[in-house]
C-alpha cells in the first residue's frame, strides 16, 4: 500500500491526528509526504508506516518527508515511526532544514520520536538530511507565565521616577513655525536688524536697489 500526500504548503496533525499505512499481519505500506512549508506535530499525532500491530510478522514500511521544517513538542509524544514487530523495521527518510522538538530514536520513548525499531527482529534505517538544530533548541529561554502589563513597564521608566525636563522645542530664525495658533507664518528671509531713528532725521523714501562693495544689495537712495 502506498499512500502520497502531494505537495501542499503545509501539514498540521493535533489532538491524535495520524498519517498511516499500518498492518495487522504482513508488511506496513509506504508513505511519501511533500509540503512547501512545514510539518507541524503536536499532542500525540502520528506519521506511520508500522507492521505487525497485532503482534504478529511483517517488514515495517517506508516513509519518505520533504519539508522545510518539522515542529513537535519533545513531550507530547508525537512520532513518526516505521516499526516491525517480528520483521524488520522499515525506513524513514527525512529531507529538511530543520527539525526541532523530534529526533531519531533506536526505540520508541514517552518522547517526540523518529524510530525505525522491531521487538524481537532487525531495526530499520533512519536518514535525516537536515541542519543541527541542537544549539538553537538549547538557546531558547522559557517566557515569563504572566505577560508584563503598561503599569509596570511606566513605573519602571525613567519618565515616571524623574522630574526632570528631557528635552526643549525651540522656534528659531526665518521659515519656521508660528508663536501661536493666530500668528502670522515666518518670513523665509531675514529682515536684519531694525533701528530706530530719531524725529530730527528726514526721512526719504528709496529710488532704488544698490550694490555695496561687499556685494550686498541694499533698498537705498542716492546720497546727496
Amino acid at each position: 500500500m502506498i499512500g502520497e500526500l502531494g505537495t501542499t504548503p503545509r501539514l498540521v496533525l493535533d489532538d491524535g491526528g495520524r498519517v498511516t499505512a499500518e498492518s495487522a499481519v504482513g508488511d506496513g505500506g509506504n508513505i511519501a509526504i511533500n509540503l512547501n512549508e512545514y510539518l507541524l506535530l503536536r499532542n500525540g499525532s502520528l506519521i506511520s508506516a508500522t507492521a505487525g500491530t497485532a503482534q504478529a510478522g511483517g517488514d515495517g514500511g517506508n516513509i519518505t518527508i520533504t519539508v522545510p521544517f518539522i515542529v513537535a513538542i519533545p513531550e507530547e509524544n508525537s512520532d513518526i515511526a516505521a516499526n516491525a514487530f517480528e520483521g524488520t523495521g522499515g525506513s524513514v527518510n527525512i529531507t529538511a532544514r530543520g527539525i526541532f522538538g523530534i529526533e531519531f530514536r533506536d526505540q520508541p520513548t514517552p518522547l517526540s520520536d523518529i524510530t525505525a525499531s522491531s521487538e524481537f527482529g532487525l531495526s530499520g534505517t533512519v536518514e535525516i538530511d537536515a541542519l543541527d538544530t541542537t544549539a538553537i533548541e538549547n538557546s531558547l529561554a522559557d517566557l515569563p507565565e504572566l505577560p508584563l502589563t503598561t503599569e509596570a513597564l511606566v513605573a519602571g521608566s525613567c519618565i515616571a521616577r524623574s522630574d526632570e525636563s528631557l528635552g526643549d522645542f525651540v522656534v528659531t530664525g526665518g521659515d519656521g513655525l508660528p508663536q501661536g495658533p493666530d500668528d502670522m507664518p515666518l518670513s523665509a528671509y531675514p529682515t536684519g536688524t531694525v533701528r530706530t531713528v530719531d524725529n530730527t532725521t528726514a526721512l526719504q523714501e528709496p529710488d532704488g536697489v544698490y550694490q555695496l562693495p561687499n556685494g550686498r544689495l541694499v533698498l537705498s537712495h542716492i546720497c546727496p
